[in-house]
């Protein structure tokens, strides 16, 4: 059931995902899968928001923080993976993929290039302000709104 301390989760987790994968995925040379991407990492933080964040808040204390920061971590595995599978996507799509074996090892190339972009001390800074954000928003609006 849609409650205000889900929709706080979700909307701070996905602005917080959006700023950085636009700011950072953007400028990085070695990310060749688009802009596209962009709006698949807001939809993911989104979902992840939705679920892992305003499943249980707590009222706006250190509940809420911790599931902040349990929804970032949820957030960067979703996002590895999803990132992996749309880069072999992308190189099927191309052709560049010959065999079957180089599936699985692009996969695993596409998810260690996203894992050392979100490695940078900067994106870790800003995921772990905007998760703790995000989970004391949601802890609020599970206080105010029940």
């Amino acid at each position: 059931m849609p409650t205000a301390a889900k929709l706080m989760g979700a909307v701070f987790l996905a602005c917080t995902v959006g700023y950085i994968s636009f700011v950072y995925l953007g400028n990085t040379p070695s990310v060749t899968v688009g802009t596209e991407y962009l709006f698949v990492n807001v939809l993911i933080g989104f979902l992840v928001g939705w679920r892992s964040i305003g499943f249980d808040p707590g009222f706006g204390g250190m509940d809420s923080i911790m599931a902040g920061l349990r929804g970032i971590v949820s957030f960067v595995f979703l996002s590895t993976c999803v990132f992996g599978i749309w880069v072999v996507i992308v190189k099927l799509q191309g052709f560049f993929i010959k065999s079957f074996e180089s599936v699985f090892t692009s996969w695993a190339d596409a998810a260690m290039i996203y894992l050392k972009i979100i490695w940078d001390p900067n994106v870790i800074l800003a995921l772990v302000v905007g998760g703790i954000i995000s989970g004391i928003a949601s802890g609020l609006a599970n206080r105010f709104w029940t």
